[in-house]
């Protein structure tokens, strides 16, 4: 049964004749003959009653008749909604972004799409990298931004930006404005949680300057970027964190901002997205607004 012999069987009921079905759909009698013919023989019933005068229904016939204009119905909705789907943005997009990206980068994101296509929400969660690839790989999420490059054949990874780690303290610490790590040190650290991308680069770089990890006094290790703030707020010790996160506190004198002299502590943020799912149309249109303010290739 396809819906060529559907649409013949509903035409001849409609009109009650052979040739006249044919001249409304553009068919040869014969062809409308044999559309309807499999038809009966595929649902291994008849249909019609021939007579040399008219055609008319069985009372099979009525009875399918019903479900023969449902079915070509919803055949021809789902044909007009997808053909209006790639132009439609509109609706959920779940985004997953780490803590720089999620509280420095993705709120003018996601103010400047706003300004292109407002008939969008987003869920936005915050969370490490190991759990924002695990929700796009689940397609819990379509777009993720990340601290770290991610090597996984499930991922498509694209460079947006680079992003400078500054050592971040409290006025009273007195830290200078460039210090060496030997001094950097002496001081305790309130650091993010191991899976952070930002600590990653940190022990990282430490590690490549062939720095001992096990010489960093940690005070505190902690999962949010609140709690880190309010310790290094308080002075009970100093902390590595994305400048781009901390600039109005430098700026209204509430942190100091301290350049390490001998290491550069560097990293990129990327977006991300499945290699293996398509992008809904408003994941479509977000990763293309990237890609124009970042020029991704």
């Amino acid at each position: 049964m396809d819906f060529k012999q559907l649409e013949a069987f509903i035409s001849v009921a409609k009109l009650r004749s052979f040739s006249k079905a044919a001249n409304a759909i553009y068919l040869s009698q014969p062809t409308i003959s044999s559309h309807i013919s499999s038809l009966e023989r595929d649902l291994n019933i008849q249909l019609f009653d021939r007579t040399s005068k008219e055609v008319n229904l069985t009372p099979a016939g009525e009875s399918f008749l019903q479900y023969a204009n449902d079915i070509i119905n919803t055949r021809n909705h789902a044909i007009t909604e997808l053909s209006n789907f790639n132009n439609n943005i509109s609706g959920k997009l779940n985004i997953s972004a780490s803590t720089t990206p999620c509280n420095s980068i993705l709120p003018t994101l996601i103010n400047k799409f706003n300004e292109l296509h407002c008939n969008v929400k987003f869920n936005v969660k915050e969370q490490g990298s190991v759990g924002i690839i695990k929700d796009i790989i689940d397609l819990n999420c379509e777009i993720g931004l990340v601290g770290t490059s991610i090597d996984n054949p499930k991922i498509k990874c694209y460079k947006i930006m680079e992003d400078e780690l500054v050592i971040v303290s409290n006025p009273k610490l007195n830290l200078p404005d460039k210090i060496t790590i030997d001094e950097l040190l002496k001081y305790s650290f309130i650091i993010r949680e191991k899976e952070s991308a930002t600590r990653q680069t940190l022990e990282s770089s430490l590690s490549n300057s062939h720095i001992d990890l096990n010489k960093m006094k940690v005070l505190c290790e902690v999962n949010t970027l609140d709690a880190q703030l309010k310790f290094v707020k308080l002075g009970m010790g100093i902390s590595i964190m994305s400048r781009g996160l901390c600039e109005e506190y430098f700026n209204s004198g509430i942190l100091k901002l301290t350049c390490l002299e001998d290491i550069c502590l560097k990293r990129a943020i990327y977006l991300v997205v499945s290699s293996k799912r398509t992008l809904s149309p408003i994941g479509t249109a977000f990763f293309n607004m990237c890609k124009d303010l970042y020029n991704l290739k």
